[in-house]
This record gives structure tokens, sequence and C-alpha cells, in this order.
């Protein structure tokens, strides 16, 4: 296992994805990134290919996306960055506020002393 080494996932959300190991942690963990989330995996949950990209260590996902096409793996399109809970409460905060009628409640009978 080297750094631009091309591995497939065999477990987890992203098994069957092709991802580059980015950097190695340690014996049995490596970084990986491409058609998988970017995040630190077990050796034992990849499947090494002979396959080898010219990769710096650490390199960010956009190096990583250009050598996985210069060794002919099809990318796959990343979900678009979700809204932070901030900014969208911003948005409800601005927007104006509607009146609504308030029901009034029944009181509960008072219990008898005994």
């Amino acid at each position: 296992m080297e750094i631009g080494q091309l591995a497939i996932k065999l477990a987890g959300r992203d098994a069957g994805r092709e991802c580059l190991i980015v950097q190695k942690v340690d014996d049995n963990f490596v970084l990986v990134d491409g058609n998988t989330r970017r995040r630190k995996c077990n050796v034992d949950h990849l499947e090494f290919s002979s396959q080898k990209a010219a990769l710096k260590e650490g390199a960010g996902h956009e190096e990583v996306v250009k050598a996985l096409q210069s060794i002919g793996v099809k990318i796959l399109q990343r979900a678009p960055p979700r809204v932070k809970k901030e900014a969208a409460k911003v948005e409800a905060k601005s927007a104006p506020i509607k009146e609504s009628k308030k029901v009034p409640t029944k009181k509960a009978p008072a219990k008898k002393a005994k």
C-alpha cells in the first residue's frame, strides 16, 4: 500500500466505490478520498489495485479527482453541501410572523379533598 494507490472499499456506506490512498496513518489505517467520503479507513476494508496515480501525501479532494480521472476512473457526482442550521435559523427569523388564534384551554376540575 502506497500513497496514490487505487483501492475499492469493501465495507461501509461507500462499499464498492473507488478511492486513492492519500496518507498512511499507521500499519492498519490509511486516509482515503475519491468517490468515497474523505476519511480514515481500515486496510482490511480495502481491496488494493495495481494501478497507481501520481499524488502527493495529504493531497486535497480536487487533486485526488484529477488523479482518478488520469487513470481512467469515472468520478461520481457528490451531493451539494447542506445548509448549515445557523443559516436556516437566520432565514426563519427574517420571515414575517403569522399571528395565530389562541384557543382557550379548559381547566381540569378541582379534586375534592376527603
